[in-house]
C-alpha cells in the first residue's frame, strides 16, 4: 500500500510548528531580561533613567554619583543628552519640574567640567 498524501502534510505541520513556537516564545515563555546594563535600554527607557538620576541629584546633590550613573548609559555627550531631553519635554508640554531637574543636572555637570585642575609643580632651589 502506497501513501499518496504528498507534501501537503509536511508543509501543514511546518506551519503549525512555527505558529506554536512563536506563540510559546512570545506568550508562554517570553524572554525576561535582568541585571542588564543601562546602555542596552531602548531610548524611551534611557529617558526614564535620566529622569530618575536627575530627581535623585535634586534630592542629594551628589554629582559624583549622578555622573557615575549617567556614564552607564554610554552616551557620547552626557550634558547634551540631558539638555536635549529637557527641551523635548518642554516642547511637548510635559512636566516642567522634570525638565528643570534635567536642566539643573546638566548645568551642574557643566560647572563640574569647568573647574580648573591644579597640577603640582616642583621647584628646586639651586644655591
Amino acid at each position: 500500500m502506497k501513501d499518496e498524501r504528498g507534501n501537503l502534510y509536511l508543509l501543514t505541520g511546518l506551519i503549525i510548528g512555527i505558529i506554536l513556537g512563536i506563540f510559546f516564545a512570545w506568550k508562554v515563555y517570553p524572554t525576561e531580561y535582568f541585571d542588564t546594563l543601562p546602555s542596552s535600554l531602548k531610548a524611551e527607557f534611557k529617558d526614564t533613567y535620566r529622569i530618575q538620576i536627575a530627581s535623585a541629584y535634586l534630592a542629594n546633590n551628589d554629582i559624583i554619583r549622578a555622573r557615575g550613573r549617567l556614564d552607564l548609559l554610554g552616551d557620547e555627550d552626557i550634558q547634551r543628552g540631558l539638555a536635549e531631553q529637557a527641551q523635548r519635554i518642554i516642547a511637548e508640554g510635559g512636566d516642567l519640574e522634570i525638565a528643570r531637574a534635567l536642566g539643573v543636572l546638566s548645568a551642574a555637570l557643566d560647572k563640574e567640567n569647568q573647574i580648573p585642575t591644579i597640577e603640582p609643580t616642583i621647584t628646586i632651589n639651586n644655591q
